[in-house]
This record gives structure tokens, sequence and C-alpha cells, in this order.
């Protein structure tokens, strides 16, 4: 029976199709009664309100589409190398990477010196009270938000906007453009110079994802520069207020 249901939903909705009605309530939910800043008023402790920002953040846009993928498509591990979950030009990745980690480390610096982006991050003030508590924080920051934010941008919209496009440039150009786009409108309110530079790393790693058909790489390189940002910061401002109390 349920079988039978699934090749009926099958003939008249792709699994794109649903995955776009998905990633449209998520970020609907996580704009409004999921949003960080309601549950900031919620909870007193910011430690505790951004960890369950980031909970749902993974579940809104990593767990329920893999879980969608797993029980809709009849080939869900294909499907998901589709969509870039997948190692894919290892040798073009790996070169991007080692590239990637001079500029990550420089952008990272100049960043951490700008005063908006220092009273703006780490987003949780709180988790910089001690070493392990920071490191515990940006440990779930990497699994529970940047690998889902990787997997919705440079792997679902981007994949599959290029592949109903037939993979013609002009498709793969409307691909970047659009996730780009996306991801930039979901940082508004932040700091402007993270705006600008979000719409141009949007296209950035766009095309490195595309390029080496892989989300993982831009995981890597993303992460990395939001992470040593963050750590700059800690390092430079909380610790040596710690310090002298």
């Amino acid at each position: 029976m349920l079988s039978f249901f699934k090749e009926t939903a099958r003939s008249y909705i792709s699994l794109y199709s649903l995955l776009f009605l998905i990633y449209a309530l998520s970020f609907t939910l996580l704009s409004s009664l999921f949003n960080y800043r309601k549950l900031l008023k919620k909870y007193e402790d910011d430690l505790k309100a951004f960890l369950l920002y980031f909970a749902y953040f993974s579940l809104f846009l990593l767990i329920i589409p893999l879980i969608t993928i797993f029980i809709y498509s009849a080939q869900p591990l294909e499907a998901l190398g589709k969509l870039g979950f997948q190692l894919g030009d290892f040798r073009l990745g790996l070169k991007i990477i080692l590239i990637s980690i001079p500029v990550c480390a420089l952008s990272a610096f100049i960043g951490s010196n700008d005063p908006k982006l220092k009273n703006y991050y780490p987003f949780s003030k709180k988790a910089c009270k001690s070493p392990t508590t920071f490191v515990l924080y940006e440990a779930s920051y990497l699994f529970l938000y940047y690998v889902a934010w990787e997997f919705a941008f440079r792997g679902f919209f981007l994949f599959s906007i290029a592949g109903m496009a037939a993979d013609s440039k002009a498709g793969i150009l409307a691909a970047i453009l659009v996730q780009t786009i996306i991801s930039t409108v979901y940082h508004l309110g932040h700091p402007d110079t993270e705006i600008f530079s979000s719409f141009i790393g949007g296209i950035i790693f766009g095309t490195i994802a595309y390029a080496t058909k892989s989300f993982l790489y831009t995981i890597f390189i993303h992460s990395l520069l939001g992470i040593l940002n963050d750590t700059l910061i800690y390092l430079r401002h909380y610790r040596k207020t710690a310090a002298t109390k």
C-alpha cells in the first residue's frame, strides 16, 4: 500500500518540486517561529538560544530534506550525488582548499578588526566565557549550521536548478545567481559589510561547488572563514576581557 502511494505521488510530484516546497516552508519557519531573535527573547541564555537555532537550522534545511530524499527517491544515493553530496573532482577541490586557507585567514584577520563584525560575532557571547564552551559552540556551529547551509544553497538550490536547465550555460548561471540571491537575502540584518561579502561569496562558492560537482569543499571554506573570524574575535577581545576581571 505504501509503495502504491509513493509511486502515485512520484507520477504527479517530482522530487525537486517536493524539496522546493519543503525549503519554502522551512525558510518561512526559520524566519518566524524559529528565528534566533525570537529564541533570544524566550531564553535569557544566548548560548542556549543559538544552539537551539543551529539545531532547528539543521533539522529544517538538512535532516528533513535528507529523510525526504531517502523515502521519496527510488535511488536516494544517486539523487544525493546529483545534489553535490559526493567527493566530485577531488583534485580540483583539494587545490581550491589549499588556496583558500591563506585567503580565509587574511579575510578573517581583517574582518575581526571591523567594529560591527566584532560586536555581532560570535553569535553567542556566553560561549566566550571559557575555552571549552567556545570550542563546543563552534563545533555545533560547524556541524549543525554550516553543513545544513551548504547542503541547502550550494547543494540543492544550485544543482537542482542547473539540472532542470540541462546544465546549460544559462542554467548554470541562473542556478549560481538564484542560490546567491537567496543566501544574501537571508543575511539581511547582519552588518552591511557581511551582506555585501555574502553576495560575492555566494557567487564564488556556487562556482566552486559546480566546478567540483560537490558542496563538501564549500563547507570547509565557508566554515573555516566563519570559525576563524569568531576565534580571532574571541582571542583578541573576549579572552582579554575575561583575564582582566
